[in-house]
């Protein structure tokens, strides 16, 4: 190649990558000068674009499941309630906020009662800028720091200074404290219980409050005969978002931290369900103007069908109620009374159809007795039972072969060694084991313990037994639901309270019922236990759950039913339940039973067995009580289980009435809270009947024959 030419060459290329690199570093210096511009002279600009321009993800809450009774009568239900609400932007400043809490304080009311002496003052100093200045000296701003300087304005704030605030500055405050709260995926509420006059002014105004919006909220409501029950539990409100013991269980679970959410009982216990999935928003909020996009619509709430009967529980709590204020205000021997439980169940599923408690006291202010509602504690509170155990005593005792079916004993006074007495209620002569429940003798359930023990009966020996009887008694009691969990589907269920005594004395009160604690709701399955003869079933609350739907039942779609709960068969032979059976039939339908002169007018074949327990009074805190010599007092509770119709049981009872009485004589307050509620449910039976028999007959269907259930 010619040298001159290839000198050319290489000068082009080298004047080529010359123009090349000033082009690049032209171009180099263009795009820094633009990032400059952008990042540092115009970044403000362009940040309160973006900020105009912001897109949130969105929550809002669904309306919680309805609760029906078992007949779909709805027992709890959801109430709309006008919300004024703020979402808050990225980066919005605390000043923009309180200029829309301002504007808002202009257009509806604010209940600021509840803003903090700190709330005031810190208001005082926002409100009052240049004057709270004068609350420290120039030595003073010179010597502290920022956090101590404010410390001490907030000290030397008076409450004559506090009275320049006007009831505008106080309402403002309010909603800009409620406008903080909450996080970024959900609305912060303003005010619930808005008018109609409120939100359609607050419409009007949106687009001057960025972030502020009217929605609805819920509030529950108890539209049932039988009103608010405590099984229902309750229901956090906004202010107090997720409770602190399940905080993180919440928050794993993506709820945020002012979300509503169960608090107790059936309400919590079935939050999954009851709680419903969340609708989904974008909401976009572009040059002043605030746009919502769905993305999902939510779900309300599962709906819960219970087992309880609304009508039959409102006549329960009404009978609780009367037999209280009836005992209080005309007998003389119930000054240490103040409560009363009842359960009802069907004993073939284990279904709870009512349940009621009842504390009743003297009001000094209104003068008269008041009634609070206390059914928790038909699960939740054991009692000393007496003589409704000797079913499963006689029932342990045919199990080990130790007393025979008709078995007889001589109910007299027994002596033992040391001065020991013990006996039954009045000297009933011979008993067998029918008689013996039907006129509750210890001394029979005395005898066969002692027996059980190792010994036999001779006037005043002594009374040295096998201990490990305890054991045998307490696993049969077991199986009949007496001392163990009897598996209801709510929290914080009592098991009752063992007795620590293991002596040769206290075995012969176990065997009575005079040890050993038990639940209302551990008797409703022990007698339902019996009436099925062996089967135990698990007290159940929720029969069936459904989709919500604004359907009625026939359009409703069943997500679950509960099948009833079998957790044990009691294996004792079939004749040993049936002399069981014969005797609590006696107990109340014959005469010399001891539930006789309540019962012997039911029409509806009722078995069951009373109970009395003696005690020491006790005072609201469970302290005992002395007299005026200081001895302690004896009181008397009374109890019942019981059954019907003997032959076919479809509703099993236990009534407790802790301390309802003095010795000195007694009072049917258990009896005739049983004998009104059995009667309650046949006569709504008999009224459901007839009302189904008129339907078919307008109908043209054919009428049933059969009896039909309470449903």
């Amino acid at each position: 190649m010619d040298v001159d030419k290839f000198l050319k060459l290489i000068k082009s290329l080298v004047f080529r990558i010359q123009v090349l690199k000033v082009v690049c570093l032209v171009m180099f210096v263009i795009i820094a000068f633009r990032l400059y511009a952008v990042q540092v002279k115009y970044s403000g600009e362009y940040q309160a674009y973006v900020d105009k321009t912001s897109t949130v993800a969105l929550q809002r809450n669904v309306p919680r499941g309805v609760i029906y009774d078992r007949n779909m009568s709805v027992l709890v239900d959801n109430e709309a309630v006008n919300t004024i609400t703020y979402q808050r932007y990225a980066d919005v400043s605390e000043e923009e906020m309180r200029e829309v809490a301002d504007k808002l304080a202009d257009l509806i009311e604010v209940d600021f009662s509840k803003l903090t002496s700190r709330d005031l003052k810190d208001l005082y100093l926002e409100t009052f800028a240049e004057e709270a200045e004068n609350l420290y000296t120039e030595e003073e701003l010179k010597e502290y720091d920022d956090k101590t300087l404010y410390q001490l304005q907030l000290s030397r704030i008076t409450d004559e200074m506090l009275a320049n605030l006007t009831d505008h500055d106080k309402e403002a405050h309010a909603i800009f404290i409620n406008m903080k709260k909450g996080t970024n995926q959900t609305s912060n509420i303003v005010k619930k219980g808005a008018t109609e006059e409120e939100v359609a002014v607050v419409s009007e105004h949106l687009e001057s409050m960025p972030g502020v919006n009217t929605e609805v909220d819920w509030d529950r409501t108890y539209p049932s005969v039988a009103q608010w029950h405590p099984i229902y539990g309750r229901v956090s409100s906004y202010e107090q978002g997720l409770p602190a013991v399940l905080l993180n269980y919440y928050k794993a679970h993506d709820y945020q931290s002012n979300d509503r959410v169960g608090l107790s009982q059936l309400e919590l216990y079935y939050e999954p369900l009851l709680g419903g999935y969340k609708s989904q928003y974008l909401l976009t909020n572009d040059d002043d103007t605030s746009t919502y996009d769905e993305i999902y619509e939510g779900q309300r709430g599962y709906e819960l069908v219970l087992t309880i009967d609304a009508d039959l529980q409102a006549a329960v709590n009404e009978i609780v109620k009367d037999e209280l204020l009836n005992a209080k205000k005309n007998s003389s021997t119930t000054q240490y009374l103040r409560e009363a439980y009842i359960v009802m169940t069907n004993p073939n599923t284990g279904e709870i159809l009512a349940m009621t408690g009842n504390i009743i006291e003297w009001d000094d202010e209104a003068k008269d007795y008041v009634i609070y509602d206390n059914s928790l504690g038909t699960f939740q509170n054991s009692f000393t039972v007496g003589s409704v155990v000797k079913g499963a005593t006689l029932l342990t005792g045919f199990k080990y072969g130790v007393t025979t079916p008709g078995q007889v004993v001589n109910d007299s006074k027994m002596y033992f060694k040391g001065g020991l007495e013990k006996g039954s209620w009045q000297t009933l002569g011979a008993v067998n084991d029918l008689t013996a429940l039907q006129k509750s003798s210890n001394v029979y359930f005395f005898d066969q313990t002692i027996r059980f023990g190792g010994s036999s009966y001779s006037p005043y020996m002594a009374l040295n037994l096998d201990l490990d009887v305890f054991d045998k008694y307490r696993s049969t009691f077991n199986q009949f639901g007496l001392g163990v969990a009897t598996g209801i589907d709510l929290p914080n269920e009592s098991t009752g309270l063992v007795e620590a005594q293991r002596t040769s004395g206290k075995l012969l009160d176990f065997a009575i019922g005079q040890a050993d604690l038990y639940t209302p709701m551990q008797l409703v399955q022990y007698v339902s236990t019996i009436a099925t003869s062996g089967k135990r079933f698990a007290p159940t609350l929720v029969k069936e759950v459904y989709l919500p739907s604004n359907d009625d039942v026939s359009g409703k779609q069943l997500v679950k039913g509960f099948e009833p709960n079998l957790l044990n068969v009691v294996e004792i032979d079939q004749q040993y339940f049936d002399r069981v059976h014969q005797g609590f039939i006696m107990a109340l339908q014959q005469s010399g039973g001891t539930g006789y002169s309540t019962f012997y007018k039911a029409t509806y074949n009722p078995a069951g067995k009373t109970g009395t327990a003696q005690e020491y009074a006790r005072d609201a805190e469970g302290r005992y009580i002395k007299d005026a010599n200081g001895d302690f007092i004896d009181v008397h509770s009374r109890t019942l289980i019981a059954y019907a119709p003997a032959d076919k049981p479809e509703i099993a009872i236990s009534v407790v009435v802790p301390q309802c009485e003095l010795p000195s004589q007694s009072h049917p307050i258990s009896l005739q809270i049983g004998e009104r509620a059995m009667q309650a449910y046949f006569d709504l039976k008999k009224e459901r009947l007839a009302a189904q028999n008129e339907n078919s007959e307008g109908s043209g269907e054919e009428t049933p024959t059969e009896g039909t259930p309470v449903e």
